[in-house]
């Protein structure tokens, strides 16, 4: 073991002492540091090993700086001595000890605690091994015992062989080891005052006295001086002793006379020494004498002070002319590893990364001003005035009561008013129950007329404006919170007709408001939009705010969600999203296929119809593929600053690359384009190669052509662009028009440009004229192109920038290519993506436009995410300043219709999906199999009642922050992702029978199963382990698409919340949600499905854990229910029904009693309901209504306890048990209403 010197840092003067020298020195074991204290009292961290730099210093404490006289040193008394005598390193303090005293800071220099010795007596310390808040220290007097925490002595302790020379804490022993100045080691036991253990013999180390110990693990050596012929000599020997039993071990000779020795921190078994005069020696005891190696160090005068680093890779020493030494044992000559920029590699001082120190904030240059004529004054900084300014006259004189600008402050409630009580001039009160927890809470400022509610103006138009009717809200309500607020509208005095149709004016000028800006100023409507969350979670938040169309935005809350415009200006390409949509309806065996979650997508876009929608799915198949994280297409951070512009152009050429490869399935793909005479050959259709659907939509086939101008030797490649890059002309200094966007375009695909590279025939390295033209097999440009705008510097946007003043357009909503044969093809702008950044330091976002055409004509309809709102066609195309930057634009030829036949293509997904009993999982156990599939005679067909339930597990847990009121606030929820999904028959023979029990594969890390919920446990999802019926996402989602597309009926309990985080939408006249059913409008308590089975049904279900089988039963039962109250209209026994489960649960709390049976079998048979006694009683006269209100015969209550009977002979339970409903409690008989 060998060390080669790597750094000498000679330490500044002081203004106490102009040469300090380095008394102790430290190396972090925490972090990337070393410890310095000096003959002056000051203690320095240096970081890094590289270069040494320093990052913090500070007085330790009981070295008298705070004493120095400005300008001059500090005279001290004789016999005072300054320097820092030991140095102790915890992860966030710094304990430092000097004759005066011991103190602790924090690794910046704060002062946390400090303890003086009037005495001045302090040699060394250690903390208490048996308690974490106590050190011990000691030197020539007795020892301090000091409390940390409270920065105090506790007490002295007189101990009979002073002075100390070491004190070292033995953590295996629970004691501290004491070596003296007299050459004797013992060991001081915490527990009995610090006293001598009586088990252990204290050992005479060195006759002469003793100089110094070290202590690592169970080992500790220590070296001194001996006498010889009566006179003090250094003791050649370095003693080593078993610290247990101090039971001493062979030493150590070194014939230079040991001033230093350090056992390693790693290997105990490996020891350096050092003389006062720099000879140096490791020592491996293992290997016994021929493990020793001799080295001197580099220095001019004597040795002060030495360290070894944790790993023991550092040796940093001190001398007596004030330079630190800091050498290493890696390799720092010709063969040392180097870095990308040259510099020498080397690990931390630590050995790991460890805790990062703290360096002072970068002061913020101040902004350059460039001085223009709209360059507002006030960037001009004021200077200090102490006199009032003219400018300052009183808010009376401008902010009158019906001006914008009156803001008066908030009246003291009068509950607060009412309890005050004054002392002196302060007024003192109690915080009112309904102020409690909003203490710090400052609510959102009334408008101007919200003050004063009588106060009615006519505003500019002539138009009434209420004072109820102030400021617009800025900032969307959750609608739990609209709720409450059309209630307690409801309770206030309707406004006359004339107010109405002034607050409808109004609203309709809102967007007309929000479009009207300042120069170079944003529309509110294109910032960046989030999502908020309320303790009712995302379903809370209110997208309508967002969102008044009849179009489907997207919601931001997964990850990857700047690829939200790009699919928005994808799905509304017509022949892009028939081929997606087709491509689900075929065997696609890829589990992660873009494509076929492309076309699900756009399925659930176009059924949503104005309903907000996520593409979780898709970002999940996208986050799978290896390749888009190779190309670095991921955007995994929150408030990333990643110039989307170009991500998304990358992004786009990908994915449309993906989408063609994904769109061949076992070699055979949809063939959708119109035949030609250039189509036809005398070839077989086996020898004609099929491109691509989507290369049949948008793939520019090309033919590059190289000729070499050395040779002349001509190459041809044959290729297909998915996206065209524009390439612009370069910029002349003649004053030339701007360049047309039709011709910037033609010559990005025809291109002609001139390189040097190596011939390949003649091998030489020569120009190459290159040159595209369209493939000649097929003759035309294809019916969508996808064009990349390429903006890569500041130059190209002056192409681009126009205003809504001016006249030409760099790009038109036409656009039309001349081919060199003469022929002339019109496209139009379909959509268009557009990067939206106000200024550098804000994060940038994506927003998309599309051209919607229906029979009324063409609107465009602008998508930031789920902010969805129709906009001019003027702005769409006006590109003002460089907030709004172009990326992506999307043209569709206007005769593609002719070139396209997509009525061909499958609408419908293949049937047998609903027939056949896949698993993935290797063994799964057929006992555990609880479901049976379809037949094919049992197809749903539209109105089929089916139930369901799913199950999901973790993948990320919800992030929150909590405020200072113990309010929280969500800033992410959890991702949940589906594992498993339960369908069950809903009518028909083998009603209640599950057809589809499938769990999900996951491949992503799942960090919580969510068991006690779920019923999921480790090894359910894994293919591998799972005893279950195990698919992949696709085809369950498959499945579920299918039951959707037939018309089925959902019925289940919470069903949005599930569809929700299934990425599926179902048509509302397709649900059938419990949670809603059994409730009372204008209540937002919902129902727990476990609380209405038990008291509806009085099961208890959800004893142990969830099963999808289970709750989709129950909720089945509970629509059986609710269903024969709606079939007789009987509202008022229904409500009659709710108004006893809300009472009953307001008793319980909504949940099953604790103190109930402790099985659902125990419950006695509930009594048949006397649907036939109140006729016989009505003596022939008019019957007397049931329960339900309605006449049931007796076949049709035969019929529905038959059916109960059924359920619950395959529950394993007895017909009398489950009741049906019949009943509103536990064993009393059903009511009449």
């Amino acid at each position: 073991m060998t060390y080669n010197p790597l750094h000498l840092l000679t330490l500044p003067p002081t203004s106490i002492d102009p040469k300090p020298i380095s008394t102790v020195i430290s190396i972090d074991s925490f972090s990337d540091t070393i410890w310095l204290g000096t003959s002056s009292g000051t203690i320095t961290a240096l970081c890094t090993p590289i270069s040494l730099t320093r990052n913090v210093q500070f007085p330790a404490h009981g070295s008298k700086l705070s004493a120095v006289p400005q300008g001059g040193y500090l005279n001290m008394a004789a016999g005072i001595n300054m320097a820092v005598k030991e140095l102790r390193i915890t992860d966030r303090d710094v304990w430092s000890l000097t004759e005066g005293g011991i103190s602790g800071r924090k690794r910046g220099g704060v002062v946390k605690w400090s303890v003086d010795d009037p005495s001045r007596s302090l040699r060394s310390m250690a903390p208490n091994p048996v308690n974490s808040h106590e050190v011990i220290a000691g030197g020539t007097g007795p020892l301090i015992l000091a409390n940390t925490a409270r920065g105090e002595m506790v007490r002295k302790i007189d101990i009979p062989n002073a002075p100390i020379v070491k004190l070292s804490p033995s953590l295996s022993s629970r004691s501290v080891l004491s070596a003296s100045l007299s050459g004797q080691i013992n060991l001081l036991d915490p527990r009995t005052g610090f006293k001598s253990q009586s088990s252990i013999v204290p050992v005479q180390a060195h006759t002469g006295g003793l100089n110094g110990a070290d202590v690592q693990g169970n080992l500790a050596c220590t070296w001194g001086w001996t006498h010889m012929q009566g006179h003090p000599l250094p003791d050649p020997l370095v003693k080593i002793y078993d610290i247990r039993t101090l039971r001493p071990l062979p030493p150590i000779s070194f014939p230079a006379g040991p001033a230093f020795a350090l056992l390693h921190p790693t290997d105990p078994s490996k020891l350096v020494i050092s003389s006062q005069q720099g000879m140096l020696q490791t020592v491996d005891m293992s290997t016994g004498s021929t493990g020793s190696m001799f080295q001197q160090l580099d220095i001019n005068s004597y040795v002060t002070s030495m360290a070894l680093s944790p790993r023991g890779d550092y040796l940093a020493f001190g001398d007596a002319d004030g330079n630190l030494h800091l050498w290493t044992n890696h390799d720092t000559g010709e063969t040392a590893q180097l870095d990308e920029n040259g510099q020498l590699v080397l690990p931390t001082f630590n050995g790991y990364d460890g805790i990062k120190p703290e360096w002072p904030d970068q002061a913020d240059p101040l902004p350059p001003i460039v001085w223009e004529d709209t360059t507002p004054l006030n960037l001009i900084g004021m200077p200090y005035y102490s006199e009032p300014l003219l400018s300052n006259f009183p808010p009376d004189s401008y902010a009158t009561d019906a001006s914008p600008f009156f803001n008066p402050p908030l009246p003291i409630p009068t509950s607060v008013l009412n309890s005050m009580k004054m002392v002196d001039f302060v007024g003192y009160a109690t915080t009112p129950k309904e102020l409690k927890g909003k203490r710090y809470v400052i609510p959102s400022r009334p408008g101007a007329r919200n003050v004063h509610k009588n106060t009615n103006v006519n505003n500019q138009n002539g138009r009434l404006m209420n004072g109820t009717n102030g400021r617009r809200n800025s900032e969307p309500r959750f609608r739990s919170e609209k709720d409450k607020l059309e209630k307690k509208n409801e309770n206030q005095d309707l406004m006359n007709v004339d107010d109405e149709h002034a607050v409808e004016d109004d609203d309709d000028d809102d967007d007309e408001q929000d479009a009207v800006t300042g120069d170079g100023e944003i529309p509110k409507y294109y910032r960046k939009v989030e999502i908020k969350y309320s303790k009712f979670g995302i379903e809370d938040f209110d997208f309508e705010y967002y969102n008044r169309t009849a179009y489907s935005g997207l919601e931001t809350d997964i990850l990857n969600s700047y690829t939200n415009s790009l699919l928005q200006a994808i799905h509304y390409i017509s022949p892009i999203r028939a081929v997606a949509t087709a491509h689900i309806c075929v065997d696609c065996k890829k589990e992660h296929c873009l494509l076929c979650e492309a076309g699900f997508l756009f399925r659930m876009l176009e059924d949503a119809k104005g309903r907000n929608c996520q593409a979780s799915n898709f970002s999940r198949a996208f986050s799978a593929t290896p390749q888009a994280s190779a190309l670095g297409l991921m955007d995994d951070h929150d408030k990333s600053t990643a110039p989307y512009g170009s991500l998304i152009q990358n992004f786009n050429r990908w994915l449309l690359s993906t989408f063609s490869t994904e769109s061949i399935v076992e070699g055979e793909t949809f063939d959708i384009r119109t035949k030609d005479i250039q189509d036809l050959s005398l070839k077989g259709s086996d020898e004609v190669q099929k491109a691509s659907a989507i290369d049949q939509v948008l793939g520019v086939e090309i033919k590059t052509t190289n000729t070499c101008r050395s040779c002349g030797f001509v190459s041809e490649r044959d290729t297909t662009l998915h996206a065209v890059d524009l390439i612009y002309p370069k910029k002349t200094t003649t004053g030339t028009d701007k360049p047309k966007f039709d011709d910037v375009l033609k010559s990005s695909i025809f291109r002609e440009n001139t390189t040097k590279a190596v011939c390949s025939n003649c091998k030489s390295f020569a120009p190459l004229d290159s040159k595209r033209t369209l493939n000649s097999d097929r003759d035309q440009l294809p019916p969508v192109l996808s064009v990349n705008a390429m903006m890569t510097s500041n130059d190209l946007y002056d192409i681009w920038k126009n205003d809504l003043k001016s006249k030409t357009r760099f790009l038109e909503p036409n656009v039309q290519l001349d081919i060199d044969d003469g022929q002339k093809i019109a496209y139009e702008v379909k959509s268009l993506v557009v990067q939206i950044q106000e200024d550098e330091r804000t994060p940038a976002h994506l927003v998309s436009f599309v051209k919607m055409s229906n029979e009324a004509g063409s609107i465009w309809i602008m998508f930031n995410d789920f902010l969805v709102r129709s906009i001019s066609e003027e702005e769409v195309f006006n590109f003002p300043d460089q907030w709004k930057v172009p990326s992506v634009i999307f043209l569709q030829r206007v005769d593609s219709s002719d070139l396209l036949h997509l009525n061909g293509l499958p609408k419908e997904i293949d049937k047998s999906v609903l027939f056949k009993d896949v698993s993935i999982a290797w063994n799964r156990r057929n006992a555990l199999i609880k479901h049976k599939v379809l037949e094919e005679n049992e197809l749903p067909k539209p109105g089929t009642l089916i139930a369901i339930d799913a199950e999901f597990v973790a993948l990320q847990q919800e992030e929150m922050e909590f405020r200072s009121d113990g309010t929280k606030n969500i800033l992410r929820p959890s991702h949940m992702s589906l594992a498993r999904v339960s369908v069950l028959r809903g009518q028909g023979e083998k009603e209640g029978v599950p057809f589809i029990d499938d769990y999900i594969h996951t491949s992503e890390a799942v960090v919580d199963y969510l068991t006690e919920f779920s019923g999921i446990k480790a090894g359910d999802l894994d293919p591998n382990n799972s005893p279950h019926t195990l698919v992949p996402l696709k085809v369950a989602y498959k499945k579920l698409r299918l039951l959707v597309d037939l018309g089925c009926i959902f019925i289940g309990h919470g069903l949005s919340k599930d569809f929700r985080t299934i990425n599926i939408f179902v048509p509302p006249s397709q649900v059938m949600d419990t949670v809603n059913l059994f409730t009372i409008p204008g209540r937002h308590r919902k129902l727990s499905l476990k609380f209405l089975a038990w008291f509806l049904l009085k099961k208890d279900i959800q004893t142990n854990t969830h099963d999808s089988i289970e709750d989709s039963k129950f909720a089945l039962l509970l629509y059986k229910i609710w269903k024969e109250y709606d079939d007789t209209d009987d509202l008022r026994g229904f409500e009659g029904l709710m108004n006893n489960v809300f009472l009953e649960g307001s008793k319980t709390g909504f949940k099953p009693p604790i103190d109930r049976p402790p099985s659902p079998n125990a419950f006695p048979p509930l009594p048949a309901p006397p649907t036939q006694t109140p006729v016989q009683q009505s003596g022939g006269g008019k019957q007397q209504k049931s329960r339900k209100g309605s006449n049931k015969n007796n076949n049709q209550q035969q019929q529905q306890q038959q059916q109960q009977s059924n359920w619950n002979s395959e529950n394993g339970e007895s017909a009398g048990g489950g009741g049906g409903g019949r009943g509103r409690g536990r064993g009393k008989p059903p009511r009449q209403w």
